[in-house]
């Protein structure tokens, strides 16, 4: 037969309080679930290598002919003749055209022609003057010797007088007729127009038969050394030096690379734009550089070998101070480095790192001293 036994509430309760009153303080203390520590995060890393590295100064414009130079007569008149074609080479003092010289030969003709009178006047002048000096050196003896009046000596040093000056202005005259003839002979010359350089002729305006008008005849160009001219500040013009070594890209030519360098610096800023201009000059003797051709030079300005390298983002600056963090057993250590050269996508390390150490590739990232990281293979 079932019975129901119906237990009173306070007796549960001070059940209750007795057992707990029974058990060791240990046994009460329970753990309290805390929070988890979170994953170390990845972080891209990569290591400090050793190699060469050179520090460079980049300028970029247009090829030009070392020197470019337009030739125009000196002469009006018609072309008689144009002996050149472009791109022809030519050679300092070469003919390059003729100036039509039939007048011009016609007017040397006649200071030759003046010349020869002028000569025979002289000649002529110098025979007068000759007899005058004997009749006045005949007419002073007799007078000495009372055999000859006054007046007859004077007649006699007056024509000696009037005869000098007939000879010297037969002299003036000849030297007047010469030098037409030397104005007349240049002329000539001129008519024939030369090259003043050596070069190529890149540029030809007129055909034989044309007046020439503002625009040169030819304009030749030396191609056998291109320049490269650019605009560097002040700081940047302070590093170079004349002579430094270059190497010169052509757009038009990739994969290509030419040896050149810095020929000159101005030593005045200009002040426009407060740049100082530098010149690049390349070798051309091939002519594979045509004038216009866009390029990039890279002036070489230090260069250093078996130094530590690193990206150059992996170094930042924090609280006043160039840092790597530099990543070992997981843990970041940011470390204070001294830095040498850069050329643009590494830096040389000279304090600080040694080759083969850890560091995260970009030291912008916010990683506090001792963060846990996953070293990922960088780039």
């Amino acid at each position: 037969m079932n019975r129901n036994v119906v237990v009173p509430a306070a007796f549960v309760l001070s059940l209750a309080l007795s057992l707990s009153g029974c058990q060791s303080p240990e046994a009460t203390v329970q753990a309290t679930p805390g929070a988890a520590e979170p994953p170390p995060a990845d972080v891209p890393v990569v290591a400090a290598t050793v190699g060469d590295i050179e520090s460079a100064l980049e300028i970029s414009g247009t090829l030009a002919p070392r020197s470019r130079v337009p030739v125009k007569p000196r002469l009006p008149g018609a072309l008689d003749r144009v002996l050149v074609e472009i791109g022809d080479a030519v050679t300092a003092g070469q003919v390059i055209a003729t100036i039509d010289r039939r007048e011009i030969d016609a007017q040397a003709d006649a200071a030759i022609a003046a010349v020869a009178v002028a000569k025979a006047a002289l000649e002529s002048a110098e025979a007068t003057l000759a007899n005058a000096v004997l009749e006045r050196d005949r007419a002073r003896t007799l007078f000495e010797k009372g055999a000859l009046p006054r007046q007859r000596l004077d007649g006699a040093e007056t024509a000696h007088r009037a005869s000098v000056a007939q000879r010297d202005l037969a002299a003036a005259n000849l030297a007047q007729a010469e030098a037409a003839l030397r104005r007349a002979r240049e002329v000539q010359r001129d008519a024939t127009i030369t090259s003043p350089v050596t070069g190529f002729i890149v540029e030809r305006n007129y055909d034989a038969g044309a007046i020439p008008g503002d625009p040169p005849v030819v304009v030749v160009a030396d191609l056998r050394q291109m320049k490269l001219e650019a605009g560097v500040s002040e700081l940047q013009a302070g590093r170079l030096r004349v002579g430094m070594k270059a190497r010169v890209e052509i757009q038009a030519r990739p994969g290509e690379s030419f040896d050149g360098e810095l020929a000159a610096i101005a030593p005045e800023v200009d002040e426009r734009n407060r740049h100082f201009r530098i010149d690049v000059r390349v070798p051309n003797d091939g002519r594979g550089l045509l004038s216009g051709m866009y390029a990039t030079a890279r002036i070489v300005e230090s260069t250093e070998t078996g130094a530590i390298l690193v990206p150059r983002e992996a170094v930042t600056t924090r609280d006043g101070k160039r840092m790597a963090l530099k990543v070992q057993d997981g843990t970041v250590t940011p470390v204070p480095v001294t830095e040498g050269l850069a050329d643009g996508a590494r830096v040389q390390i000279v304090e600080g790192l040694q080759s083969g150490d850890t560091v995260v590739a970009d030291a912008r990232r916010q990683l506090a001293a001792g963060a846990k990281v996953r070293p990922v293979a960088g780039r």
